[in-house]
């Protein structure tokens, strides 16, 4: 059960708030069926340790900053490696959004990806060797759809702990 609190950005549109860095609720738009926006990134955090960041759409490296962001804020880390102090509330002291419980298990969704360059492998072998480092897990969903090019000729196939859905 996916849980209590979750994020979702929606880039390039009026729904996003217009606040610059900050991930507001968004509902993507309603275009032609079927029709993936061109970037979008949603999390969600489960109350035993879990986290999915569910990444839709084109992910380069203009969109690189907003996943770094979503990777290090998933594993309780600021993006440039200091990690969030916690408050004693358990909220992380500077936004309070969500718990300061440490998520042990990353699922990084691509299944709705429809391009993927280096510069977010690279974010996310950086993203799994942090949390291999600390004893947890990052694995990343893949679909029928999800480029696998990039992964596969790079060889980062090999040192991600990825899990294909055929039903995409």
């Amino acid at each position: 059960m996916m849980s209590n609190r979750s994020k979702e950005k929606q880039v390039g549109t009026a729904t996003d708030g217009g606040s610059p860095g900050g991930c507001q609720t968004a509902v993507p738009p309603v275009g032609a069926a079927g029709q993936v926006p061109d970037f979008a990134l949603v999390l969600e955090r489960g109350g035993n340790g879990t986290a999915v960041l569910a990444l839709t759409g084109e992910l380069d490296l203009y969109r690189a900053p907003e996943i770094e962001d979503a990777l290090a804020e998933a594993t309780g880390r600021e993006s440039g490696g200091d990690r969030r102090p916690p408050a004693l509330d358990g909220h992380s002291a500077d936004d309070g959004q969500f718990p300061g419980e440490e998520v042990r298990h990353l699922t990084v969704d691509l299944r709705s990806v429809t391009f993927i360059d280096s510069t977010t492998l690279a974010l996310l072998l950086a993203a799994s060797r942090r949390q291999q480092a600390r004893g947890a897990e990052l694995s990343v969903l893949v679909g029928p759809q999800t480029p696998m090019t990039a992964f596969e000729v790079t060889g980062i196939d090999r040192l991600l702990a990825i899990s294909r859905d055929e039903d995409g």
